[in-house]
C-alpha cells in the first residue's frame, strides 16, 4: 500500500499562520515562571519554529495512522469507514473508538458522534490534535474522483481539510497528492462570527 508523502507546502504555510495567531492568544495569558518560553510574551523565531515542528509531527503522525488503516480497510472490503484520531497529551496516537450500538449508525452520524466526542475531550484539554476521516469524492475537470476527507485541527492554531485521492486497483490502495484547504475551528475552539472579526 502506498501513503502520501509529507505535508504541502501550504498546509505548512497555513500551520505557520495558525500558530502565529494562536502565539497571540498564549501571549495574553499570563505566565508565572521567569524562565518559560513565553515570559516576555512573545516567541523568537526559535520558538515558532519549535512549534511549528511539533504540531507538524502530531498531524503527520494522525494522517499516516488514518491511511495506513484505510488503506488496509480498502484492500479487505473496498471500503473504509469514517474513522477519528487524536494525539494525547502524552504525543501518543491514539484512536477514538464508538460504542459499539454506535458502529451502527450511518457514517455521516458517526461523524457528528466523533466532533462532539472530540470537542468534549479537546475542551477538558486532554488532547493536543485530532483529525476525522471519511469517505467522499472530489470533482476535478469534470471527472468525479474517489477520496479521503480528513477533518484535521490542532491546539497551537492550525485548522483544515484534505482531500486525498484514492485508487484501488488489483486489490491495491494507493493515495494520491492531498488537495488542502481551510476549515473553521469545531473541535479546539469555537469559530469566529462576523461579527467577531
Amino acid at each position: 500500500m502506498k501513503t502520501c508523502n509529507g505535508i504541502g507546502k501550504r498546509f505548512v504555510l497555513a500551520m505557520i499562520a495558525g500558530c502565529a495567531i494562536s502565539t497571540a492568544a498564549l501571549a495574553q495569558d499570563a505566565i508565572d515562571r521567569e524562565d518559560h518560553v513565553l515570559s516576555d510574551g512573545k516567541l523568537d523565531d526559535k520558538d515558532l519554529a519549535a512549534v511549528v515542528a511539533v504540531a507538524q509531527r502530531h498531524l503527520r503522525e494522525m494522517t499516516d495512522q488514518v491511511v495506513n488503516q484505510a488503506g488496509d480497510e480498502l484492500e479487505e472490503a473496498g471500503i473504509f469507514r469514517p474513522m477519528a484520531f487524536m494525539v494525547m497529551k502524552s504525543d501518543k496516537v491514539q484512536q477514538m473508538r464508538l460504542e459499539e450500538e454506535a458502529e451502527q449508525a450511518p457514517g455521516n452520524v458517526k461523524v457528528l458522534m466523533y466532533r462532539a466526542g472530540l470537542k468534549a475531550i479537546a475542551r477538558r484539554g486532554e488532547i493536543h490534535a485530532a483529525v476525522i476521516a471519511y469517505p467522499g469524492s472530489v470533482e476535478k475537470n469534470g471527472e468525479t474522483i474517489r477520496a479521503m476527507a480528513l477533518e484535521h485541527e490542532h491546539r497551537l492554531g492550525v485548522s483544515g481539510i484534505k482531500l486525498i485521492p484514492v485508487r484501488l486497483e488489483d486489490g491495491e490502495a494507493s493515495f494520491g497528492e492531498p488537495m488542502s484547504q481551510d476549515k473553521p475551528f469545531q473541535i479546539f475552539y469555537d469559530a469566529k462570527k462576523e461579527s467577531d472579526e
